[in-house]
């Protein structure tokens, strides 16, 4: 599905070339007013990523402020820098949306440009002006077939790196490839014009030298239609920040004072691990749970209170003397020492002997 939309994009562009050719009959001319007509209708989202850039470079020494002021509790600099956003209606992810929409319309013009016989029209000006009487399968296998549109001297369907002919003929293409870094650095240069030594990134600033030299060596193998895309557009884009940026109230060093920027208050810092309301942001631990014997050691106690007290131990708490055994009754009764058989003899008198056997 995402293919079959890039190349309805492509196509529609083709159709645009191919009618702007048929107005003007001149390939540059027509790859010019294609850019600029694809520039116009991205301008809305151009502009608002340009203005979100630009808003973002104004709050930096804010956002330093703040990252110095919290720099040992990551939890409270991250609300206090939302917090800051919030005052100042700055959505950080604002310039990275409409980036994110342009990449697929750039990709789909930088397609036609170097492959324009698959997305013009077959029965326009413009394919005749390539392919002549032949159709699209034909015109690839004739000699001299597509033909070269030329523009300012040079064959547009060529690159730099194609040119076999001597230094006039190869100037031009060079010098296309020059505008085209000129012109990116330009664009840098003003971007950076706006930025103060608070706001000013040393890895941008590297990479914004780096990318224009970077071009040379790409532009340097792409068809000279596609080189001179890359110079309206560059040429469009100084315009715009110079228009957007009249708009907008220009940088004033040492922060936020006259720039319409709402300086950053903040709270007063709290140790870091807590919360706003001072509680710790870590959470409570579990308590631990029940030991496996707990339960039988308080059914154990229980029965143990449900038989009564225990028997009092004795002195030094050694083991508990037996108890002494019950007397017999003072009076009456009959002696156990003769077996039961004799008659119970009178209380303190002597026992009888014995008789003995005749």
């Amino acid at each position: 599905m995402i293919v079959s939309i890039f190349n309805s994009i492509a196509d529609l562009m083709g159709t645009v070339l191919a009618f702007i050719y048929k107005v003007i009959p001149n390939y540059g001319l027509a790859i010019i007013g294609l850019t600029v007509v694809v520039r116009l209708v991205l301008f809305p989202l151009t502009a608002k990523q340009a203005r979100s850039m630009q808003k973002m470079q104004l709050i930096q020494p804010e956002i330093k402020k703040l990252q110095a002021k919290y720099k040992d509790n990551r939890q409270q600099l991250n609300e206090e820098i939302m917090k800051f956003y919030k005052e100042n209606q700055v959505n950080p992810m604002a310039g990275c949306l409409p980036l994110f929409l342009q990449m697929p319309i750039f990709f789909a013009l930088f397609r036609v440009l170097r492959e324009p016989l698959k997305h013009i029209p077959h029965d326009s000006k413009l394919f005749h002006a390539f392919c002549g009487t032949f159709n699209a399968t034909q015109c690839g296998k004739q000699d001299g077939y597509p033909k070269g549109l030329s523009f300012l001297g040079m064959n547009l369907s060529k690159s730099a790196a194609d040119i076999k002919g001597g230094f006039t003929t190869a100037l031009p293409y060079f010098l296309l490839i020059a505008l085209v870094v000129v012109t990116g650095y330009l664009q840098f240069k003003q971007t950076q014009s706006r930025q103060t030594g608070a706001q000013a990134n040393p890895q941008a600033a590297m990479m914004g030298k780096i990318f224009p030299a970077l071009f040379a060596f790409i532009s340097y193998r792409l068809p000279s239609g596609v080189v001179l895309y890359f110079l309206v557009s560059n040429a469009w884009q100084i315009g715009q920040q110079a228009l957007i940026f009249r708009t907008m109230p220009s940088p004033v060093m040492g922060g936020a004072a006259g720039s319409g920027v709402i300086p950053a208050a903040g709270s007063a810092p709290r140790p870091a691990g807590k919360t706003a309301d001072g509680k710790s942001d870590k959470p409570e631990p579990a308590p631990p749970p029940p030991s496996e014997g707990r339960f039988k050691r308080a059914l154990g106690q229980a029965r143990d209170a449900a038989r009564g007290p225990a028997p009092a131990a004795g002195n030094g708490g050694g083991p508990a003397e037996p108890a002494p055994p019950k007397q017999p009754p003072p009076t009456g009764g009959r002696p156990s020492g003769d077996g039961g058989m004799g008659r119970a003899q009178p209380s303190g008198s002597k026992p009888r002997p014995k008789k003995r056997p005749r």
